[in-house]
């Protein structure tokens, strides 16, 4: 940026020593001293055009790379700072969500990348370097002439980022309000809703919707969108003074004859040159807007915090649990809401044995899945594991020992080896094991009949990519969860592990139930009851509360609520059976 700032002043200056030179080189041919002279500076000004034209491209394809680099440094700051929380509480925290969408830069334009305002850099720096030095120059011309233009141009620059960084600063400041028109656009635009907008004929409605939601956000904006036209015109102004003054300046000097020629020539081009910078333009406004931007993802690196130091928390031996998991006086709430989805609950699960929890929806039963895992801390009370509060274990060491499949399990858009190996990331490459878990799964005959086999990518979003059934991506989610067990997992935790199955698949599963979770702590949350009868005890939740505590033969025999709910289940395959059995007789007495 020195040389491209500098190398046009070089030629300026080296330019107007040349015209200056030309009449005593015209009178004394070009064998004389003047003509020498001249060929000297007409050799130098076209190394130094040469030079200028060189390098400015370079430093384009620099300005270029430098700026993709910085948005990927910024992206990886957000990526890390997102995942740096051992838990998930602050993916519902409203204030971080906010960030996030202000970081994101959501519904506004591409002005606030910050890669633009590297390549801004490009040419604004280089033209105040170069409207900086021509002002120096103008110094040998009239000292407080220079003195005007060196004050006058900081000043300007001054001013002007001021006001497009105001402007970014609103923009930034409606992110939030943006959110949803950009969920109404996203319904319209991608499959998620795709076949309902189609069935209900929603297209409309949604364009609609999102317009007005759009103009909602977006009228402050565009009301306060321009910089004010006091900023505008009061240094538009000053450079036109300034200009006005300069130029005629030396117009009365070149009259005068009070400067030759050559002077005359290289003054006129340090003129040009001042005036070669301009702050009104979008490269000014990308350098602003990412003023306003760029620390708002320091802000969300600092708001996250640094994360636990894994060196002071303690370490869990090979074997955990190998005792039991004891929940006490458990309370839970969400971030921002007013009611408990866990209150007071006391809970031991032995290490080896099987434990379902059955409840209506909304019980709790997925939040105290949740605070097993780590995501969330407990509001009150503790969760102890062979003696050890969690609170003090390392989050990341207690999860590899957990295999985990949630009910709203992920569904990767990556390959089905990707899809599955991520249950263990470490040993994602062991093939043996892959096959193992996809088998133990029954996902083994999907993967075999997939077209490109382990490597299909799960998305019809890729090229040669498919989608899956409901009841598909749920055996290659349960196979994901078993690969983990491969891998070390010793606590099997299975939220709804059938839901999205058919009848034949669900049977088969729980067929190899006891299999499946041999020598395993296992936690099994089902509606299904006749699964959970299976397990070795069954608790009930209860709004938050566990109500009922057992073995499948005992809570039938305490009729409460699992017995009802049992009975009400199991009615719905006997009524159906009686009916037909009677109607088999009526027709023998017929």
């Amino acid at each position: 940026m020195a040389v491209v700032a500098l190398v046009p002043i070089a030629v300026a200056m080296t330019t107007g020593l040349l015209i200056g030179s030309i009449p005593d080189a015209v009178e004394g041919g070009a064998s004389s001293e003047a003509g020498r002279q001249m060929l000297v500076l007409l050799a130098t000004v076209s190394a130094l055009v040469l030079a200028q034209h060189i390098t400015t491209p370079v430093l384009t394809a620099l300005g270029e790379t430098l700026g993709r680099e910085v948005d990927r440094h910024l992206q990886e700051q957000v990526m890390s700072a997102v995942g740096r929380p051992s838990g998930i509480a602050h993916l519902t925290d409203q204030k971080v969500l906010a960030a996030l969408r202000t970081v994101r830069g959501l519904g506004m334009y591409d002005n606030d990348r910050p890669s633009l305002a590297v390549i801004a850099m490009v040419t604004v720096l280089p033209a105040w370097l170069r409207a900086v030095a021509a002002a120096a120059v103008l110094l040998w011309f009239h000292w407080w002439l220079g003195l005007l233009w060196l004050a006058a141009w900081p000043l300007v620059v001054y001013f002007m980022q001021r006001e497009y960084f105001r402007v970014g600063q609103l923009g930034f400041a409606r992110s939030t309000g943006l959110q949803r028109s950009e969920y109404l656009r996203d319904l319209a635009i991608t499959g998620q809703a795709a076949k309902e907008v189609r069935v209900w004929g929603l297209l409309d409605w949604l364009i609609d919707r999102y317009t007005r939601t759009w103009h909602d956000a977006m009228a402050p904006v565009w009301r306060e969108r321009s910089p004010r036209a006091r900023v505008v015109f009061g240094t538009a102004g000053t450079i036109a003074v300034l200009n006005l003054i300069s130029f005629g300046l030396l117009v009365v000097a070149a009259v005068n004859q009070d400067i030759d020629l050559a002077a005359l020539a290289v003054f006129m081009q340090a003129l040009t040159l001042a005036n070669s910078y301009t702050a009104f333009d979008d490269q000014n406004a990308y350098l602003a807007f990412a003023a306003a931007a760029v620390p708002r993802v320091r802000d969300l690196d600092t708001q996250l915090g640094s994360g636990q130091d894994a060196g002071n928390l303690a370490t869990l031996p090979e074997r955990f649990p190998a005792e039991h998991i004891t929940l006490s006086g458990v309370q839970f709430r969400y971030p921002g809401t007013q009611q408990d989805a866990l209150r007071e609950v006391d809970l031991t699960v032995e290490a080896g044995r099987s434990l379902a929890i059955v409840g209506e929806n909304g019980a709790g039963k997925s939040s105290l899945v949740k605070i097993l895992c780590g995501l969330y801390a407990p509001t009150a009370g503790t969760v102890v594991v062979d003696g050890q509060d969690l609170a003090g274990v390392d989050p990341a060491a207690w999860r590899a020992r957990i295999g985990v499949l949630f009910q709203d399990f992920a569904k990767y858009h990556l390959t089905v080896a990707d899809n599955i190996g991520m249950g263990a990331p470490r040993h994602a490459g062991d093939q043996d094991r892959l096959r193992d878990a996809a088998d133990r799964a029954g996902a083994l005959p999907l993967i075999d009949r997939l077209p490109h086999g382990w490597d299909t990518v799960l998305s019809p979003e890729y090229s040669g990519g498919v989608d899956l059934s409901g009841g598909q991506w749920q055996r290659i989610a349960l196979a994901r969860t078993l690969f983990a067990v491969d891998a070390g997992a010793r606590v099997l935790i299975l939220d709804e592990p059938t839901a999205a199955l058919d009848v034949r698949a669900e049977a088969e599963i729980y067929e190899r139930f006891l299999e499946l979770t041999a020598g395993l702590t296992t936690i099994l949350i089902s509606h299904r009851f006749s699964t959970v009868r299976c397990a070795d005890r069954i608790v009930v939740l209860d709004q938050g509360v566990i109500t009922e505590d057992g073995a499948h033969d005992e809570l039938i025999a305490l009729d409460g609520q699992y017995a009802r709910m049992f009975a009400l289940q199991a009615a719905r395959f006997v009524e159906p059976q009686a009916d037909r059995d009677l109607t088999d007789v009526e027709a023998g007495h017929a």
